[in-house]
């Protein structure tokens, strides 16, 4: 047991260094874009709003996603209420759309229309870097298309 402690203590500061030193600091990354404290609290406050509004609206998509298979699966679906989902769900995606645009127009205010294309970079960077997050792995921006006959499609 003892020969196994400094192993395993060797083995378990590095990991937890590691994992420590992989947290994304938004707050630090918008300040070396040259905003202030304000200027970053505020975008911040804008992203998390408006991600929330998001997250809610897609899930009254997937509920209505279920709805409608669960109508589809009735002997004799009711068209007309078929109908009215995909319209609510055309609406839900409209309002989406629109939360994206009004944070948009927002964060043009709060940062200027000079410092947006910095500001839109580091957020296009940032979901890139919680996508090879989530995916588990980095290197690859995204699927790659493959015709039948095997060529890759860049060439």
């Amino acid at each position: 047991m003892k020969r196994f402690l400094p192993i395993l203590f060797v083995l378990l500061v590095p990991a937890t260094m590691f994992a420590q030193g992989r947290r994304f600091d938004e707050n630090a990354a918008l300040k070396n874009l040259g905003l202030s404290d304000t200027q970053i609290t505020q975008v911040v406050a804008l992203h998390k709003s408006t991600r929330e509004a998001a997250h809610a609206d897609l899930t009254h998509i997937r509920l209505i996603n279920a709805q409608i298979a669960e109508a589809l699966l009735s002997p004799s679906p009711d068209v007309q209420a078929i109908d009215t989902l995909i319209d609510k769900k055309g609406q839900l995606r409209t309002e989406i759309e629109k939360n994206r645009l009004s944070a948009r127009l927002q964060l043009v205010k709060i940062v200027g229309a000079d410092d947006y294309a910095k500001i839109a970079m580091f957020m296009k960077e940032r979901r890139q870097h919680r996508l090879q997050e989530w995916r588990g792995y980095e290197g690859l921006d995204r699927p790659q298309f493959v015709p039948e006959n095997g060529a890759p499609a860049n060439q």
